[in-house]
């Protein structure tokens, strides 16, 4: 307990100015000692550039280890409702790197939408949104339509990356 509680004020400390070496070291001790990141919820609490960082470090956890940070979505997302809205748009890649948990599909999908559609959403969250929209019409053919009369309506809103990536996934729906 000593160590876990010292880990926090460690992260506390450091993470507003932490480098990307340093976020993925520290995901990599959470990794291999099994902390728990309900454990570090705490710090969804603390000051933007804690918060943010610490939200890059869960992207790190994901990309690492994608079953750790799926079990532990469903209580993120519950406490990210309870903090700045923007900080949702991390699930974005969450879901992408570890899945959508059964029981944030509804609000999974109707994030993603809201995200992909916004004229406020930078265009590395849409691009995100609708890749994890495009696996989850694997579950739910139904929302093939609608992803497509969206990708059709932002392909040109956006960078040539964007475009490309978006017709990509057109082509993709079309022979499914």
């Amino acid at each position: 307990m000593r160590a876990a509680t010292e880990f926090y004020r460690e992260l506390e400390s450091a993470l507003p100015t932490s480098t990307a070496q340093q976020r993925k070291a520290w995901a990599i001790t959470i990794l291999k000692n099994n902390i728990s990141i309900k454990s570090l919820a705490g710090l969804l609490k603390c000051e933007q550039k804690t918060v943010i960082r610490f939200l890059w470090m869960l992207s790190d956890i994901g990309i690492l280890s994608p079953t750790k940070l799926f079990i532990e979505l469903p209580f993120l997302l519950n406490a990210c409702n309870e903090q700045d809205q923007i900080y949702k748009t991390s699930f974005a890649s969450y879901w992408l790197y570890a899945g959508v948990p059964p029981v944030n599909e509804g609000e999974a999908i109707d994030l993603l939408f809201q995200w992909l559609l916004s004229p406020n959403t930078n265009v590395t969250v849409k691009a995100r949104s609708f890749l994890v929209l495009f696996n989850l019409t694997r579950k739910y053919p139904e929302l093939k339509s609608e992803l497509a009369f969206c990708l059709k309506d932002q392909m040109d809103k956006h960078t040539s990356d964007f475009k490309k990536r978006a017709a990509k996934i057109l082509k993709q729906i079309e022979q499914r």
